[in-house]
């Protein structure tokens, strides 16, 4: 049975519409005539129908009322949404390049598709100088489904785009798909890109599975690959089977929940995702210039089934003339918009602003450099306080750029950033350098360090000149007996490889089998992992290494081993390994891991020190704690490192030695002068006799 508000409602929204009746029609409705009780005199009965159809009636406005506000504030807050998801989308597609530029009416002709497409070449060309032939065959690569038709579960194109850094590879995908999105000929001008490179350990493909789920359904015509060549094989094998088959077998079972993809184990759900489709997207994989490293990493499967391998060029003079210009050209209307400033610039510095690319950078070392002297005038401004309009001037001498301004008065020249952080750099070197030199002895050891910048300028070189550059292990053993220094080199090590760029971090985090080597199963290699990630960016320094090691019974320490040998592939670029110990223990060390050796290029002997390498050592420990030795000790000290040194111990003839003889010198000078009276005490004198050389 319905009650009067399920009447008034059913009223209110006969036919599917919202009706409203006003309170005047309301107050004019004739309410049913109450029943009357049997046992009321008629009169009170009367009145008594009367305050019940009041309250009924006033109780239906106050309903009217209350659904009438809550629905006008519900349709109020519906339209501040729809409009600011209608700004939002705007702004997005205004970020992906979609502006008020010329439109093809796109009805799907062969007229209007084909001018859509030329609109498309224009533009891309226009933002990617220099790559005419690419743009084209990425022009057509777009248009071939369109013209050969594809299936409905399948990618409209499958293509690897080969070349050099820098050379506009990811610009055209993006400006291409942009243009054609615009103008309707894609269903969206977006373009999203994934970087394979951070899938590179294991167990990240549930990660890469989430990240390509958002590619695929967050509305990009285009997906951009990248970086596969530091991609885990299992993620590499997921990407390779999205290109050959239009799809990904997932690693689990998934259902679709608010956008993401959920991992629901072995639970039943209806509606499970078993496989990602990349129907109906462009793929792109970008990559460096060689087609063979394709086939290594992905095999010819891959290769067959991509359906273009497009290639940018390297830029001529002339092409980078262009791309220098126009970088100039967007510096000045820049500095005219936002600081005022009124840049003048010629035919030399254009020269030398093309001057500054290299084939390891692209085009982007021109961008970078412009970008560098807008951030010089900005800063300029900002800390000088400048005022109004103010005129500025590039110059070029020696095929370097320099900038100038002038404002009231005179002319001011402009540091430009950088220039400190490179004083800085080789100050931090030139230190190094001078602790390598003060250090006693170890001259072949000091040659092999100092050899390495010279490997790493070279490299450099060869990258800045489009060749090979290689990038060799810098991982080392040290080896030799207990206190030849090297510890000491290691902290060296770690600083001089940052100072000449090697290493980002310069740190030196050391330590030794309890640091590595768990207690229980399964608390190894956190343990291992954990010193890694400490060190990167730096050096890691395991002293007595060969403790790692206590045979093939030992299954925590070789499952350190292998979890430092993977941490090792894993920070090729970012760490650097150091192991010491002794000569015969580590050479039987190396034997644990058949990957240890071929990772350890280098093995660099520390000898002991002479007797006359010790008395150098002794003299400045002896310094270095503000005392000096009577010229009475030479001799005896020089004798008694002789004897030390051919006793054959390993713990002999080393710095450790000489350290601890000046300490008990420096015990026994303070025990002889609290006999001597107060006028014959040297507090700073040390004597023969206050060395045991016995």
């Amino acid at each position: 049975m319905k009650n009067d508000i399920d009447s008034i409602l059913e009223s209110m929204f006969r036919g599917g519409r919202l009706h409203f009746k006003s309170t005047g029609e309301l107050k004019h409705a004739r309410p049913a005539p109450p029943v009357p009780d049997k046992g009321q005199p008629p009169l009170e009965g009367a009145l008594q129908a009367q305050q019940q159809a009041g309250q009924a009636l006033g109780a239906v406005e106050q309903v009217n009322d209350g659904l009438s506000r809550s629905l006008q504030e519900s349709i109020e807050r519906l339209t501040q949404e729809a409009r600011a998801d209608m700004e939002g989308l705007q702004r997005r597609l205004e970020q992906d390049g979609v502006d008020n530029q010329e439109r093809a009416a796109n009805s799907g002709s062969p007229a209007d598709m084909d001018k859509a497409f030329d609109i498309a070449r224009q533009e891309t060309a226009r933002q990617v100088l220099g790559q005419e032939k690419f743009i084209e065959a990425l022009a057509l690569a777009f248009k071939r489904p369109f013209v050969a038709g594809a299936g409905k579960e399948s990618p409209l194109c499958r293509a690897a785009v080969l070349g050099g850094t820098g050379t506009g590879r990811h610009s055209a995908i993006k400006a291409m798909t942009a243009s054609l999105g615009r103008q309707g000929v894609l269903k969206s001008p977006k373009t999203a890109a994934l970087d394979l490179s951070a899938y590179h350990t294991p167990g990240m493909e549930k990660l890469f599975v989430q990240d390509l789920y958002a590619a695929l359904k967050g509305g990009a015509a285009a997906l951009l690959f990248e970086n596969y060549e530091k991609c885990h094989p299992s993620v590499l094998s997921m990407a390779s089977s999205l290109f050959r088959q239009g799809e990904v077998a997932l690693p689990g079972r998934y259902v679709e929940q608010k956008g993401i993809l959920a991992d629901i184990g072995t639970a039943l759900a209806p509606g499970a995702v078993s496989t990602l489709s990349a129907g109906g997207k462009y793929l792109f994989l970008v990559a460096g210039k060689s087609e063979a490293g394709l086939g290594d990493a992905f095999g010819a499967p891959f290769l067959s089934a991509l359906d273009d391998v497009l290639y940018t060029e390297d830029f001529t003079r002339e092409a980078l003339g262009q791309i220098a210009q126009n970088a100039l050209l967007e510096l000045r209307s820049r500095a005219e918009k936002q600081l005022s400033l009124a840049l003048s610039f010629g035919e030399a510095e254009k020269e030398a602003l093309a001057g500054v690319y290299t084939p390891a950078q692209g085009a982007g070392a021109i961008d970078n450099e412009a970008q560098r002297l807008y951030k010089a005038y900005s800063e300029e401004k900002l800390r000088k306080s400048i005022t109004g309009p103010w005129q500025g001037r590039l110059a070029a001498k020696d095929g370097a750029l320099s900038a100038f301004y002038t404002w009231e008065g005179g002319e001011t020249e402009v540091r430009l950033p950088g220039t400190e952080g490179l004083g800085v750099q080789q100050a931090a070197l030139e230190q190094v350098k001078k602790e390598l030199e003060e250090i006693v002895g170890l001259g072949p050891v000091k040659d092999y360090i100092l050899s390495l910048e010279d490997n790493f300028k070279i490299q450099q070189m060869r990258k800045a000149r489009g060749l090979k550059a290689d990038s060799p292990s810098m991982h080392m053993i040290f080896t030799g007996n207990p206190g030849t220094g090297k510890t000491t080199m290691a902290r060296i090590v770690a600083r001089y490889l940052k100072a000449i760029g090697l290493l980002s971090g310069g740190q030196l985090v050391e330590v030794a089998r309890a640091d590595l080597v768990g207690q229980y199963v399964g608390h190894t290699a956190p343990l291992t992992q954990k010193a890694i990630q400490a060190a990167l960016g730096g050096v890691l320094f395991i002293d007595e290494a060969y403790a790692l090691y206590r045979g093939k019974d030992d299954s925590f320490g070789l499952e350190a081993i292998d979890a430092l040998v993977k941490g090792m592939e894993d920070n090729r670029e970012s760490l650097v390994v150091i192991l010491a110990g002794y000569s015969r223990e580590m050479e039987e060390f190396l034997t644990a891991n058949s990957g240890l050796r071929s990772r350890f290029p280098h093995i660099i002997e520390f000898p002991d020190y002479s007797p006359e390498e010790l008395w150098e050592i002794t003299q400045g420990i002896v310094n270095g704690k503000g005392y000096r030795m009577d010229e009475a000790c030479k001799a005896p000290l020089l004798q008694y490192f002789e004897r030390m040194g051919q006793n054959g111990e390993r713990d002999k003839g080393n710095g450790r030695m000489a350290r601890n003889k000046v300490e008990q010198a420096v015990i026994a000078c303070s025990r002889r002068n609290m006999k001597e009276p107060e006028e014959k005490r040297d507090l700073e004198l040390l004597l023969p006799e206050d060395f045991d050389l016995e």
